[in-house]
């Protein structure tokens, strides 16, 4: 039987029709479902604080932080407290001048100056002047290890090997107060001091009594002697800030403080200053923005205009200390 055209137009709108309705069902059903969703997301970003939800599939999404207790709060607080205060210490930047705090009594107490006879005082009357800084407070001086020489650069044997003498005023001369021994210094090179290389120029010695024979000393010792706190050296940069203060012989006999920037390295302890440093700084004090000891001025190198300073680090002094001189018998230990 054949079909009329008119007829089939009629069945083929019907089947439309029925498509069309299908159609509009799944989209609004979809949508309903595809609304949950969104809803669900946007909960989560705008971070309502919502409870925990659950989909279909059994997936959670949190809609809050979760609860954290009392004891991990105070754990995080204090490993917060301790990354700051090693950021703190890591950097040292060059700082206003209002920043910088001047020196007190005690720390220009701690940065001493250092008589030391030869051992043939008697016959030649040479004497070894330099600087030295107090780091414990049983009397421990950090100096360098031409300070404590003779004049064909042997170390001194005698015993006192170096007269101490502290700042009470600092319009004035320091005053010799004590006696001090040495208890270690690092082994010079073969060809010192014609080496053409920087050598680990450092000696320590021990304060152990009184100068009997010293105009102004004290009848006995203290049971605590101002000393310098330890800073860092490995962390510093050209441009860091740096103090040099000793006794140079161009600073009238008196205390100095001259101020500067980390210039550069020399290999793996000498730090490059600007800061000046003369005769008789050597063995003093290198100082950071807080007055932490930072280094040992040692050496200067003059040029055509400008002279160069240079600078032990403590970093170093201290590991050589730790590692090989306490372990060690000898007071002569190699760096």
């Amino acid at each position: 039987m054949k079909i009329s055209l008119k007829v089939q137009l009629i069945i083929l709108i019907i089947i439309s029709s029925l498509i069309v309705s299908e159609i509009v069902v799944l989209v609004f059903y979809s949508r309903e479902k595809l609304s949950s969703v969104f809803d669900t997301i946007s909960q989560i970003f705008r971070g309502s604080g919502g409870d925990v939800l659950e989909d279909e599939k059994g997936l959670t999404v949190k809609g809050k932080k979760p609860e954290i207790d009392e004891e991990t709060l105070k754990r995080i607080k204090e490993l917060e407290e301790k990354i700051k205060e090693l950021e703190e210490k890591q950097r040292v930047p060059f700082p206003n001048k209002q920043d910088i705090p001047p020196l007190t009594k005690d720390q220009i107490s701690a940065i001493v100056q250092l008589w030391c006879p030869a051992d043939d005082y008697n016959s030649s009357e040479f004497i070894s002047i330099g600087s030295g800084s107090i780091v414990h407070p049983d009397g421990l001086i950090f100096t360098n290890r031409h300070v404590v020489s003779n004049y064909d650069w042997s170390v001194i044997e005698s015993s006192p090997t170096c007269y101490v003498a502290i700042t009470d005023d600092i319009s004035q001369p320091p005053k010799m107060k004590y006696m001090a021994d040495l208890v270690s210094y690092a082994s010079a090179p073969p060809d010192y001091p014609y080496t053409e290389d920087f050598d680990f120029d450092v000696a320590v010695l021990y304060i152990y009594d009184i100068c009997y024979e010293c105009v102004g000393a004290p009848s006995y010792l203290p049971s605590s002697f101002p000393y310098l706190e330890l800073g860092y050296s490995d962390i510093l940069v050209p441009g860091d800030y740096v103090a040099i203060a000793g006794y140079p012989e161009i600073g009238a006999e008196t205390f100095n403080f001259t101020e500067g920037v980390i210039s550069g390295r020399v290999g793996d302890f000498v730090l490059k200053t600007d800061a000046k440093i003369d005769s008789g700084n050597s063995g003093g004090s290198a100082l950071d923005n807080e007055h932490r000891l930072i280094g040992m001025p040692t050496w200067t190198i003059s040029g055509a205009a400008e002279s160069m300073g240079y600078i032990v680090g403590i970093d170093q002094i201290i590991n050589w200390w730790e590692s090989k001189v306490i372990p060690s018998e000898s007071i002569d230990v190699p760096y």
